[in-house]
């Protein structure tokens, strides 16, 4: 049965590094997060905004990388661009999941071997961070909307069909169900299929457009600046919602109401807008590119 939750999502929050020079290839090892550049739209000052801006999320496909000279605090070495190569082989390549680039955020497979997440009702929120020095940082927040796909290895192309983009079936689906990644101590079977009879649930974020309760899924961002040092990850804390001692793993709490879970999200849209940061709706896809990435416009 669907049930309204509160979840706090921890995965894995190291920062990657590029492989040589310029470019992070794809990803075949431990998940990490990259300080991301695209355009994109934020709220702040209770308008939307359109510009080229930063923010912290996950992608594991390939990225062209600029290094920052005097790094701040927590705060990241590297600015990302991201884009993808088709590949030959999905074979030990790294899927990205939450997914929160083109209109609307995704998320699916990872850690829904455990019933609940696969099993939240609309309106339900889910604070996907970190573990940084004994605090609790935020990467991406996912409002679960009124629309889902229950999906399976077996009829994943048909019951998906038209219902998501082909970059997001490249990167986030075909990479699983393909060639599933290997385990590792950081993911294990939590983020890869056990079976071809599992079922998975897609998510379809709330947007701001579109928000369930009031609420709207969002990550923490700011505008780009070319002499930007980039920012720390904004720390959430809620007594007795969210706990620090847990490094990887899943917390859950039940509202007694929608009232009280739309006030869970304000506390957390204002603890990040206090830390000086926007509310970010929207990243431009990234790039689909289907030779080598020299000769992919950037």
């Amino acid at each position: 049965m669907d049930k309204l939750r509160f979840v706090q999502f921890l995965h894995p929050g190291g920062e990657h590094k590029p492989d040589s020079g310029v470019i992070k290839e794809w990803n075949k090892n431990t998940h990490r997060r990259k300080f991301l550049k695209r355009l994109g739209r934020y709220v702040a000052d209770g308008k939307v905004q359109k510009a080229d801006i930063l923010l912290w999320g996950e992608w594991e496909p390939e990225s062209k990388v600029e290094r920052i000279a005097a790094p701040i605090v927590r705060g990241p070495h590297y600015i990302y661009e991201p884009y993808y190569v088709v590949p030959k082989s999905y074979k030990g390549l790294q899927n990205t999941d939450p997914f929160v680039f083109g209109e609307q955020f995704h998320y699916t497979f990872c850690y829904q071997s455990k019933p609940t997440l696969g099993h939240l009702s609309p309106g339900s929120v889910i604070l996907f961070g970190s573990r940084n020095d004994h605090v609790f940082v935020l990467d991406t927040v996912f409002v679960v909307s009124d629309r889902w796909i229950d999906h399976t290895k077996v009829n994943h192309r048909k019951v998906l069909a038209g219902a998501i983009s082909q970059e997001y079936e490249e990167v986030t689906i075909l990479p699983v169900y393909q060639e599933p990644i290997a385990e590792s101590e950081n993911c294990s079977q939590a983020c890869s299929p056990a079976s071809s009879q599992q079922t998975w649930r897609l998510y379809f974020g709330a947007s701001y457009d579109r928000p369930m309760l009031d609420m709207y899924s969002f990550f923490p961002c700011q505008p780009y600046d070319a002499e930007s040092r980039g920012f720390a990850r904004p720390s959430i804390s809620l007594p007795d919602i969210i706990v620090d001692n847990l490094s990887q793993n899943v917390k859950y709490t039940m509202p007694p109401s929608p009232h009280e879970m739309k006030s869970l999200w304000d506390k957390v849209a204002k603890q990040v807008k206090d830390q000086g940061l926007a509310l970010g709706v929207y990243a431009e896809m990234p790039q689909r590119c289907t030779s080598h990435p020299s000769i992919c416009p950037y």
